[in-house]
């Protein structure tokens, strides 16, 4: 027992006992000081169990759930992030300036250089007999989870992000899902382009025609070609609680449901908070 009325399970009683050995331990100055060694123990004990679980997550044999949202802007899918971020045990992370993009982008050009010296007979040049595949997927993945730094305790992480290769077909998301075999994607779009357009022009003072149209049409494409489970679309106007919860069995989420939709970035509003109404409902 240590000052007042504070009381200390025995383990961690225990554990302090055995560490202090040496007869210059400060145990036999007093409760307060116990209390002091048995907050330190417990503080060390929490940082080993949050380094196990970091090596879990980014050990490259582990088969990281993941899922990350595509959205070609003003689509809801700000909505989305909120209502997976309800989901106990997930972590997605917002908006990042196109860090995927920036990745693939580098590891394009690495390849393109690759083609061009793996064929030189100079001794000067570098010789190999090729690309190691698995450890640069696995590069890649450990550059992102660094880049997004997901709490530790998640069981899912992720994204979601509007800047994506879509004038090459999402050629980036592929790689992405190459990288994570055990991710899911979210499509979020709108079905009616003028009302996406109008709904940019409103939020941002401009809108982008051909950008917008493009981003949808590859989302399009991406979802028919990829239809091994793995992609969910979800238009803006199919948002609703039936359709979420059609979502959230494509996560494996059956044990959760959604009660109703929040409704992020409407109008001009830009949501400035990780604040929403509870709308997911777990058993525990």
């Amino acid at each position: 027992q240590l000052g007042g009325d504070r009381m200390v399970p025995w383990r961690w009683a225990f554990l302090v006992w055995l560490a202090c050995a040496d007869p210059a331990c400060p145990l036999q100055e007093g409760p307060e000081v116990w209390e002091t060694e048995i907050d330190k123990l417990r503080g060390e004990v929490q940082f080993l169990q949050h380094g196990v679980q970091l090596q879990k997550m980014h050990g490259c044999d582990e088969c990281v759930k993941a899922v990350f949202v595509v959205t070609s802007g003003r689509t809801g899918s700000t909505s989305i992030l909120h209502m997976l971020n309800q989901i106990p045990g997930y972590d997605i992370k917002g908006g990042n300036y196109g860090l995927w993009k920036d990745i693939y982008a580098m590891n394009k050009e690495r390849l393109a250089k690759w083609k061009g010296y793996k064929g030189s007979s100079l001794y000067a040049w570098h010789q190999h007999s090729g690309r190691n595949g698995s450890e640069l997927d696995c590069s890649l993945r450990l550059m992102l989870l660094a880049e997004i730094n997901p709490d530790p305790h998640a069981r899912v992480v992720g994204f979601r992000d509007s800047m994506w290769s879509f004038d090459e077909n999402l050629k980036d998301l592929a790689l992405l899902l190459q990288v994570f075999p055990c991710a899911k994607v979210i499509m979020s779009f709108r079905k009616d382009l003028e009302a996406q357009l109008l709904s940019q022009s409103f939020a941002l003072g401009d809108y982008q025609y051909f950008i917008t149209q493009q981003a949808n049409e590859a989302m399009r494409s991406f979802a028919q070609q990829h239809g091994d489970g793995r992609v969910f679309s979800m238009a803006m106007e199919d948002l609703n609680v039936t359709t979420f919860n059609r979502l959230l069995t494509f996560l494996g989420e059956e044990r959760c449901r959604s009660v109703a939709v929040v409704h992020d970035n409407e109008g001009r509003h830009f949501a400035t908070t990780s604040l929403a109404p509870k709308v997911i409902e777990c058993d525990s």
